[in-house]
Formats: structure tokens, C-alpha cells, sequence
């Protein structure tokens, strides 16, 4: 007896393809397209701890015009106008210019060729602009009804501006060589007893024997106390101390422009 032939079954479908996650790599460009471009943070600017380049300039030494006698506020002497008037009276009467007829304008010292209020030497006057080196008054001096010895001595509002001028130049030496910062300390006088430093006492001593006698009496008495002076640098060096002592309480406001307008609270115009 034969086996019945099995009917054959039907073929399976064909299956449908598995899909395939998508690997790593294939987002990446979409990625790309999607994200925008990154924005590099800008790196802070660090500035340098001290500012580099030339120190600034000095201020220069202008002499400040001074009220004609008409413009002055009426009651006042002309130095009275002026800034410092305590320190020029001062002034005046350590030179015993202030005891002479017209507060010691019109003086002249014979011996000395020192003139008027505040007994400026050639030197002084040189040092200042206001006198050539042949002894000819300057365009400077001129500004300021200076044209001769004359006309000096005749005005008092040239000598102010004369004496304003001469104290700002003498503020920037002593500056210069340091001194100015020795205001405030104490030192030993040639007589063993104190001396109290103040910025008019300097100027004052400035004044009297010229920055450079100065700056030699502070070198002796903070530095080789003990050395031995000749007679004429001990009566220098008393000149100096005389004035020293004199002016340590004066108050003095500094005359150099802009220290003027740092000591108002102001600024410069534009």
C-alpha cells in the first residue's frame, strides 16, 4: 500500500527587512547643519599693573597776572590780593623791604642791587624770564608793565607777578630734587635743637639762599651731621635755619598752576 504524497505547504512570505539603527555617524551632518557655529568668548585684556610710557611733562612756571590796583577789592594792600598774602608779608618783613616807604615797592639795596618788596637779585629775575643774561628786561617782564628797573619798582602788580612766578619756579626745583617731600619731618639745627620742616619753611629758606644752598644744609645736617663747615658755609647754613624756624607755622598754598586748581577742587577748562 503507497503513502499519500503530503500536499506541499505554502512558501512563507518573504520577511520584511529589519530596520537598521541609525549608527553615530550618520547624524553627524544634520547635527552640523542644525547647530550654529560656535562664538569664540573673547579673552578679558588684562592691563599692565603700572602704566608704561613717558612720565608727563612738568607744568611750566607762569606767571599769574596781578590785579591792576583799580580791579583790586578796595581796602587791600596789593600782596593782600594775592595768593599767599600771609607768607609775602612774611617775606617782606624778614627782608625788611615792608618797614620802607610804599611797603617796600620802591626799594632798591645799593649794595646788593636787590630790588623792590621782595628784593629780587638779577639772578632771581633771570631765573624766571623776566631778565636777559646782558642784564635787559624780557618780553616776559614787558607783559607785566616791566620794561625797565624804572617800572619795576614803580609797580607793585609786576612784582606780585614777579614774586607768584618766583615761588612756582622754586616749587618745581625743589620738587625736582627731591626736598619738597622732606616737608612734615623733623631734623637736628646746627645748635643741637629741633627744626620742624614745612613746604612754606622750604620755600621760604629757597627764598633766601636759593635751592641749591638749600639741598647742601639738608645733605649736612641728615646726612654727615658732624662734618666740618668753613665759616661762610656755617652762616649759610644759620641764614637758612633762621628762615626755617621762622616760616615753620606760615601757611602756604602752592603757586605752580595746576596744584592751584587741585588745591580749589577744580579742573582745567577745556
Amino acid at each position: 500500500m503507497t503513502s499519500p504524497t503530503a500536499a506541499p505547504r505554502p512558501a512563507a512570505p518573504p520577511s520584511a527587512p529589519v530596520a537598521r539603527t541609525a549608527k553615530h555617524r550618520d547624524f553627524k551632518p544634520a547635527l552640523a547643519r542644525a547647530t550654529p557655529a560656535a562664538t569664540p568668548t573673547p579673552r578679558p585684556v588684562v592691563q599692565p599693573a603700572v602704566a608704561r610710557g613717558p612720565a608727563p611733562a612738568a607744568v611750566p612756571v607762569v606767571a599769574r597776572p596781578a590785579l591792576p590796583a583799580a580791579l583790586q577789592p578796595p581796602g587791600l594792600r596789593p600782596w593782600e590780593a594775592q595768593t599767599n598774602a600771609t607768607f609775602r608779608q612774611r617775606i617782606a618783613e624778614a627782608e625788611r623791604s615792608a618797614e620802607h616807604q610804599r611797603d617796600g615797592y620802591g626799594l632798591r639795596n645799593p649794595s646788593s642791587g636787590a630790588l623792590g618788596r621782595y628784593q629780587f637779585l638779577p639772578v632771581a629775575l633771570r631765573d624766571i624770564g623776566w631778565m636777559d643774561e646782558s642784564g635787559g628786561w624780557t618780553a616776559a617782564a614787558a607783559r607785566h608793565g616791566a620794561t625797565d628797573e624804572a617800572a619795576f619798582l614803580a609797580s607793585p602788580e609786576a612784582q606780585e607777578a614777579a614774586m607768584t612766578a618766583y615761588l612756582a619756579r622754586q616749587e618745581t626745583i625743589l620738587d625736582r630734587m627731591g626736598m619738597l617731600g622732606a616737608a612734615g619731618t623733623t631734623i637736628t639745627g646746627l645748635d643741637g635743637q629741633p627744626i620742624a620742616l614745612s613746604e612754606s619753611a622750604l620755600v621760604a629758606a629757597a627764598h633766601r639762599r636759593g635751592a641749591g644752598t638749600l639741598a647742601r644744609y639738608l645733605a649736612h645736617r641728615t646726612g654727615t651731621p658732624d662734618a666740618p663747615l668753613t665759616p661762610a658755609q656755617r652762616a649759610a647754613f644759620a641764614s637758612i635755619e633762621h628762615r626755617l624756624r621762622g616760616f615753620a607755622d606760615v601757611a602756604y598754598t602752592s603757586e605752580r598752576p595746576g596744584n592751584r586748581m587741585i588745591a580749589r577742587g577744580a579742573t582745567p577748562a577745556a
